[in-house]
């Protein structure tokens, strides 16, 4: 019951919330074009999603709209269930101790306060990004099971994923990277199933004039967002000077607008700059437990920062990352949980900066001029840069030991009748308090006065 009452609150907060929130009317205006034969961005040149889910929504059309609605709103709502569960399941997984119930709960309860601003506006935009990141944290749980299998459904979640959303297609170098061929393979085939099932669905009757759904916005839509043409587009809607445009495109335009000679090249190095260092990253994150939780809060930052338009309602996808940094700062080292409890500090007044309802309407202006979002976001790469990095100073450690080890084993086997001199330092410094303490009883034994 409380869950209910919480949904229902959330439903009537976010209904003021949004403004202008098209959401489900337009998707269902998409399908009837569909169903009528006639090209999406013609019918209505807002309608700048892939044609798959026109085509999903097809059943919503003989519906009344407040039926719609409340169907729209329970997948909504379950699919944000979906996110925050598997999320923080995937979080765990970059801690070395399991956690306590207790700490569960604090991870559930502060990852949720964190991603409620992303939440909202989800439900308020009624936009669909929150079943392309349950897509994802799926797959991403496929991947962690040790069955032949799981990668081939994990590629079949990506693809979907990836056919509603062009950014997931991200996942498909990852499998290539990390050898996951089968689910690289499944991947490319979901993709294309899914993507030209509208033109399979209303290839009869149609007019071969009309041409495809699916080369019609590869035409209209993603060539032109890829390569910085808006003239080609009947909705441009993806400009950098636009403050809701929270990727890396719109940090750009907060410097330079759209029409100036130095943007593409500028933007361009900027997308260079980041890819290199997101692929370090995964590069270096490994084969270890904590890797597959790394690399998917990684890519799923990617997904919103190489975008040509990110809004506040996409950033759902930013729940693993959140997530994954609470579960550092409830059980990492000592040193990696400070700085994880600072970051969520800042990163909740960098969030709610621009939250209307808290700071008004002022200071959230100032916030979107000044993209604190992106900022925000682009500050994640630094605990998870930490968290990466770490195993490999601590394997250097490890390898000076063994060699100071490998010395004293060589020096007392040729001259010394003493017990394994090397194996009782290797054990001594694995217990450094067991030392220290036997150190100090043989002083405490030791008889007074001269030697």
């Amino acid at each position: 019951m409380l869950w209910l009452a919480v949904a229902i609150a959330a439903i009537v907060y976010c209904r003021h919330y949004s403004d202008d929130a098209s959401g489900i009317a337009l998707y269902v205006e998409a399908a009837r074009c569909m169903l009528d034969g006639k090209a999406l961005q013609t019918c209505n040149s807002f309608y700048t999603y892939p044609p798959i889910f026109a085509l999903v929504t097809v059943p919503l059309i003989p519906m009344p709209l407040v039926l719609q609605n409340l169907i729209w709103y329970a997948l909504t709502l379950g699919g944000l269930g979906g996110c925050l569960t598997l999320s923080a399941r995937l979080a765990q997984r970059v801690v070395a101790a399991p956690l306590t119930p207790v700490e569960q709960r604090w991870l559930y309860a502060i990852g949720t306060l964190l991603s409620l601003k992303f939440i909202f506006a989800t439900i308020a935009s009624q936009n669909y990004d929150v079943v392309v990141v349950l897509l994802i944290l799926v797959g991403l749980m496929r991947l962690t099971e040790d069955q032949p299998r799981s990668s081939i459904w994990a590629g079949v979640a990506f693809g979907c994923a990836a056919a509603l959303k062009a950014t997931p297609l991200a996942f498909m170098p990852y499998l290539l990277f990390k050898r996951q061929y089968r689910g690289a393979a499944a991947m490319a085939v979901a993709l294309v199933v899914t993507s030209v099932l509208p033109d399979l669905a209303f290839t009869l009757g149609r007019a071969a004039s009309e041409g495809s759904y699916l080369l019609a916005w590869l035409h209209q839509v993603a060539a032109p967002a890829l390569t910085e043409n808006m003239q080609n587009s009947p909705h441009a809607f993806w400009w950098a000077t636009n403050t809701n445009n929270n990727s890396l495109r719109g940090l750009v335009g907060m410097f330079i607008p759209d029409d100036a000679p130095s943007f593409k090249a500028t933007l361009y190095a900027v997308y260079a700059a980041y890819v290199l260092i997101v692929a370090f990253l995964i590069g270096r994150s490994g084969h270890a437990r904590s890797a597959l939780t790394i690399d998917g809060a990684l890519l799923l930052i990617s997904m919103l920062m190489l975008s040509p338009m990110s809004s506040e309602s996409h950033y759902v996808a930013l729940t693993l990352p959140i997530f994954a940094v609470t579960a550092l700062s409830l059980k990492g080292d000592a040193d990696l949980r400070l700085i994880a409890r600072y970051f969520l500090v800042v990163s909740f007044i960098l969030i709610n900066a621009a939250a209307r309802d808290i700071v008004g309407i002022t200071m959230t202006t100032w916030a979107k001029d000044h993209r604190l979002l992106v900022i925000d976001v682009l500050l994640f790469l630094v605990p998870f840069a930490l968290l990466v990095l770490r195993p490999e100073r601590t394997s250097q450690s490890n390898r000076g030991l063994d060699s100071v080890t490998a010395v004293v084993g060589k020096r007392t086997a040729a001259g010394s009748s003493l017990p394994d001199f090397a194996a009782y330092i290797r054990s001594s410094a694995l217990r450094p308090s067991s030392s220290a303490s036997a150190s100090a009883k043989i002083r405490r034994n030791r008889p007074h006065g001269p030697d």
